[in-house]
């Protein structure tokens, strides 16, 4: 019994030791693997680096098909319609009839003081009126080419004053030697002047044989003196007429400076009549064209006189039938259309709203690649870059030129243009950027250091997108190069969160 009583203390004693122990390891592993226990907890990302790269920039947006240009058809006066011949979505060619309209009834009109109705004083002002139109014309026509005949005179005389020049220097060129020539043509002459005189002087004195050779010899010598003194008197002349090199360079030079003065005088006179024959030729236009329209107005007129109106209303152009707002029996006016016809012969266009930045990445002309339609035959390049009508300070409309054999008035393109490839300090995957109302950002992984190990945490940097392509985009702002950024993670994140790697 007193075994037992002994013994139960040390029972209770061994198991505090026991609760002590047991709470000591449950602390130290609480200790020693809180941070994979906590680890587990936390959102899981996935990272990149954002490092310097190129970037292929390409403006995506979607367009709709349209006409490139609408005509509205109008009539000139009050008429009733007949009938309507088409309806929305025909295809008509320039000439079809579109509307037929009621006849007019028409009457003479009303004698005036001078005896002319009043059809007949109207018709008589528009002939009148086209008559002096077309004499205006034609006085144009006669005083519309220029006449260069004095000009190109003047220059061919310049030309042959600088050939003559440039014969000269030739000359001048050789006078030199001419005159070293001459110098020895005169003592030669001299010479055979000397024998002469003396062979003369001999044939006095001899007489047969000797005085036959002497003879003989003369006439060989004076045959000789002759021509040396030719040349020496035409060396003489030419050199007096050949100016020396330096006269004859400066004559050239004057000549050539001539020259060039009347053609560049007579550049700057074409020019100046290009542009005013330029402009004549716009004005001729017009006159053509109210010569056309009072013609028009002329004949109108005259089968009005005559009892006769239009009873048809034909389409200018060829096109698609976008609207018709009238019926049989309305009555239409001047100032309202019958119908709108989209012009198809002037093309397709398509148009989509980008902001100024994305609009400096692409020019005039490039070809676009259509995203949305693959195996048939449409093609779409960048015709313009206007400003946004409706938001005018920040954004910019791009047209686009549509051509092919299966374009559709109203289909919807995905359009991609540019290609302006640029490196750039610090280029992230598209999937890192985020954005919210406060705009785009990037959440970047900055190391922490503890005990335990590395914590992770999120720290949020503003960016501004620079340039993107398929897989990337260009930015500036917080973010450095070489920072690790997120690109996805299993749970919303926010700044200040921690997190853990995925496994790459």
């Amino acid at each position: 019994m007193n075994e037992q009583n002994e013994n139960q203390p040390k029972t209770k004693k061994e198991i505090v030791k026991n609760l002590l122990i047991i709470f000591l390891i449950i602390m130290l592993i609480l200790t020693f693997f809180s941070n994979t226990i906590m680890n587990y907890s936390l959102p899981e990302v996935s990272t990149a680096t954002a490092m310097e790269s190129s970037v292929t920039s390409k403006v995506r947006g979607t367009g709709v098909v349209e006409t490139a240009e609408d005509y509205e058809v109008m009539i000139e006066e009050n008429r009733t319609v007949g009938s309507v011949k088409v309806k929305v979505g025909d295809e008509v060619q320039e000439g079809d009839v579109l509307f037929e309209l009621e006849p007019v009834k028409t009457t003479a009109g009303a004698s005036l003081e001078n005896g002319l109705s009043s059809e007949d004083s109207a018709l008589k002002e528009a002939q009148d009126t086209l008559d002096s139109l077309e004499l205006e014309y034609n006085k144009a026509l006669l005083d519309l080419s220029p006449s260069y005949a004095m000009d190109n005179l003047d220059i061919k005389t310049a030309r042959e004053d600088l050939d003559a020049a440039i014969e000269n220097q030739k000359k001048a060129q050789s006078k030199s030697a001419w005159e070293a020539e001459l110098v020895g043509l005169k003592k030669k002459q001299e010479t055979l002047e000397v024998e002469v005189a003396s062979l003369q002087s001999k044939s006095e004195t001899v007489s047969g044989n000797a005085l036959k050779k002497t003879n003989n010899k003369l006439i060989e010598k004076k045959k000789e003196l002759t021509e040396v003194s030719a040349r020496v008197s035409s060396l003489e002349g030419v050199i007096a007429d050949t100016p020396n090199v330096d006269d004859a360079a400066e004559d050239v030079r004057s000549k050539q400076k001539a020259l060039d003065a009347l053609l560049i005088g007579l550049s700057d006179k074409k020019r100046e009549d290009g542009s005013t024959q330029g402009k004549a030729n716009l004005e001729l236009r017009a006159q053509r064209k109210k010569i056309e329209d009072q013609r028009e107005l002329v004949e109108k007129l005259r089968n009005k006189q005559n009892g006769v109106t239009d009873m048809e209303v034909v389409s200018k152009n060829s096109g698609v039938v976008k609207s018709i707002s009238c019926i049989a029996g309305d009555t239409v006016t001047p100032d309202s259309a019958l119908a709108v016809i989209a012009v198809t012969g002037n093309g397709y266009s398509a148009k989509f709203t980008v902001t100024k930045e994305q609009a400096k990445l692409v020019k005039q002309g490039q070809e676009a690649e259509i995203l949305n339609i693959w195996g048939e035959d449409i093609k779409a390049s960048l015709s313009a870059v206007k400003p946004d009508l409706e938001n005018p300070n920040n954004n910019k409309q791009l047209v686009f030129t549509i051509t092919g054999d299966d374009v559709v008035v109203g289909q919807n393109l995905e359009l991609s243009v540019g290609e302006k490839s640029e490196r750039y300090d610090c280029v992230v995957p598209n999937s890192a950027i985020r954005e919210d109302n406060n705009g785009k950002y990037v959440l970047e992984i900055i190391v922490k250091s503890s005990p335990l190990g590395n914590r992770y945490v999120l720290k949020r940097d503003d960016v501004s997108v620079l340039a993107s392509d398929e897989t990337s985009s260009a930015v500036s702002g917080d973010l450095y190069s070489y920072c690790y950024v997120v690109t996805n993670s299993t749970k919303p994140l926010e700044a200040g969160m921690k997190v853990r790697l995925a496994d790459n």
